[in-house]
């Protein structure tokens, strides 16, 4: 049981980029290092799925999509529900084209655990953080997701801000949750969120059947995350909009490191 338990999928979510090449060793070598042979049905679990968009370069992955852990799922603009454009204040993506692609990508999945990462950012220490999930996974108060602290707010600044950069969970709730956040994008609550992290947060939050309240809302926030700063995942690589999706590898003032401080 503890092999299936501790079964992982990577998802790598977004337009097709060329640091693909490189995380993706990264995620492979975690990903085949967990992976639990079921005897009787002869399945693998585990897989990294690779989610995209009809249109990207596909050239960027000739070299590594015929391996037998790798999962391509492509996307269509056109199979996209009918949504409400919206679009924040750092990326001019509508909100939905990230949920949608996760979601997809989470459906493939095979690995009781899942990891959602984006394909501009590089983690070459994920293990750290699938390992906090494991850890953390059989404590008092229940299974809670994990996110990297990239842009995770205090409730002071932000109710309700988690990172959208690395998200970890449970398969099952990973799927129930971006289900959540894709039909979130079509409803005209949408006009309520400031930023795309507090929509996908308060999604996970409903998927889980929590009242959303302000004035409960660090307590809320302790009970069902978990924050994994990405200084401890050794050269990690991450990027946004603001700027202009160059490398970078501090962090940044303002971040979240530690959930108990909300």
């Amino acid at each position: 049981m503890k092999g299936l338990e501790e079964s992982l999928s990577v998802i790598i979510q977004g337009p097709l980029n060329k640091r693909i090449n490189e995380s993706i060793k990264y995620y492979l070598k975690l990903v085949e290092k967990k992976q639990h042979y079921q005897q009787y049905n002869n399945n693998l679990l585990g897989n990294v799925i690779i989610s995209y968009w009809e249109g990207d370069d596909e050239g960027i992955i000739k070299n590594i999509k015929n391996s037998k852990s790798i999962t391509l799922v492509k996307s269509k603009r056109g199979e996209l529900p009918p949504f409400i454009d919206k679009k924040g204040s750092r990326g001019a993506s509508p909100w939905i084209l990230q949920n949608h692609t996760t979601l997809k990508g989470l459906r493939k999945a095979t690995g009781n655990l899942c990891i959602k990462v984006r394909s501009d950012e590089i983690y070459p220490g994920l293990e750290i953080f699938y390992k906090r999930m494991i850890e953390d996974q059989h404590k008092a108060g229940g299974i809670k997701f994990h996110t990297s602290d990239i842009f995770f707010r205090a409730d002071r600044e932000e109710k309700f801000h988690i990172s959208d950069h690395i998200i970890g969970g449970p398969k099952c709730a990973m799927i129930s949750a971006f289900e959540k956040s894709t039909k979130e994008c079509c409803n005209k609550r949408i006009k309520e969120y400031t930023f795309p992290e507090q929509l996908i947060c308060k999604s996970i939050l409903r998927s889980r059947g929590v009242e959303i309240k302000d004035y409960k809302s660090k307590q809320i926030m302790k009970e069902n995350f978990e924050i994994v700063p990405i200084n401890s995942m050794k050269d990690s690589i991450w990027t946004c909009s603001y700027r202009k999706y160059d490398k970078l590898t501090t962090q940044e003032t303002g971040w979240l490191q530690d959930i108990k401080n909300i």
